[in-house]
Order: C-alpha cells, then structure tokens, then sequence
C-alpha cells in the first residue's frame, strides 16, 4: 500500500504556482469576508449568466478566486494543497499555471453549457479538479484516505468524483442555484 509521498528523483524546487494560488484565494476571501461582503465580491468577479454580453471577460477567469463561504475555500485549498505540488514540480511553475487555467476556462464552459440558469459561479473547484485528473494520471496507484479514513488509489477517487458530477449535473440541471456539478465535470473534462 503506498500512500501520496515525493518521490526523491524529483525536482527540489518550491510548489510556487501553488502557494501562489492558494495565497491569493485566500487574499481574496479575507476581502469578502472583512471589507466587502460575499454578496458584493460574487457580482464583480463571479461569472453570471450576462457577463459576455456585458464584455465583462475578465469574470471568466476572477470567478476562480472567490469562493461561496470559509469551508468551501477550506475544502478546495486543501485539495489543491494535496494534489498540486507534486504536478507543479513534474511540469514546472508557468505549465502548471497555465493548466490550472486552462481547467477554470473548461468548468466554466461546461457550467455555460449545462447549467446557465444556476447563478452566479464562484470557485476555484474546477480548476483543481482539473489539477486532480492531472495528478490522478500521472500517478493512478498512490493512494489518499478517502474521508480521511478509507484508503483509495487516486485513480478510482477520481472516477467516483467524475461519475458524481455528471450524476448530479443531470439531476441538478434545472437547478437555479447551488452547486455547479457542470463547472466541477468541465474543469476534470480539460484537465483530461
């Protein structure tokens, strides 16, 4: 049974990208969460059904570093946090950055695509799906504590987490609000 370790022939250098990402999520939520509300934050930078027609772009990109609440910021911190160095130091900062990306733009596709109705999106949860695909083809057998308790071979982890956003994409297609299992399928989808 092996577990997420470095390997020792890998690059010494420092997840950059990663801390990086992680730090202004966090930068952003403690300006939410202290100056301007969570309301506020989600209608300038979360993407809403209207930005294109608006030409406000940039929310393509911004909805990835607000997040709906401190355990929603929490939970996708830590994924990256668990699956991101290792990628970054396989591929290097810029590559990885630019996958990370790359991952957001296809969750918010997909959450276009499928679920345009669901209102305003906000999360870096595709992109680091798209980080655990990465992560998951790289190195299939590592295993993770699924709960913090049952041992899972990463790859299956992420089959289960693709198969429940697509199960719940269906089911929550008509949704008007909540969370965005397309954004989450879209993000795996790019990263794939």
């Amino acid at each position: 049974m092996s577990y997420v370790t470095y390997d020792e022939f890998e690059s010494a250098r420092t997840p950059s990208a990663v801390y990086w990402l992680i730090g202004l999520c966090v930068a952003v939520y403690f300006v939410q969460a202290t100056l301007v509300g969570d309301a506020n934050m989600a209608n300038w930078l979360g993407y809403a059904a209207g930005d294109l027609q608006s030409r406000s772009l940039w929310t393509l990109v911004t909805y990835m570093f607000v997040h709906g609440g401190l355990v929603h910021l929490l939970l996708n911190m830590w994924t990256l946090w668990l699956f991101g160095p290792r990628v970054e130091r396989s591929w290097g900062a810029s590559t990885f950055t630019w996958y990370y990306l790359w991952c957001g733009l296809g969750g918010w596709a997909f959450h276009a695509m499928f679920q345009p109705n669901a209102g305003i999106l906000v999360g870096a949860s595709a992109a680091i799906l798209g980080v655990a695909v990465a992560y998951a083809s790289r190195w299939p057998d590592d295993e993770v504590l699924f709960f913090g308790v049952v041992p899972m071979k990463v790859k299956w982890l992420v089959v289960f987490m693709a198969l429940i956003n697509i199960t719940m994409t269906v089911i929550d297609s008509g949704s008007t609000g909540g969370t965005a299992y397309a954004a989450h399928f879209g993000g795996m989808l790019a990263g794939w």
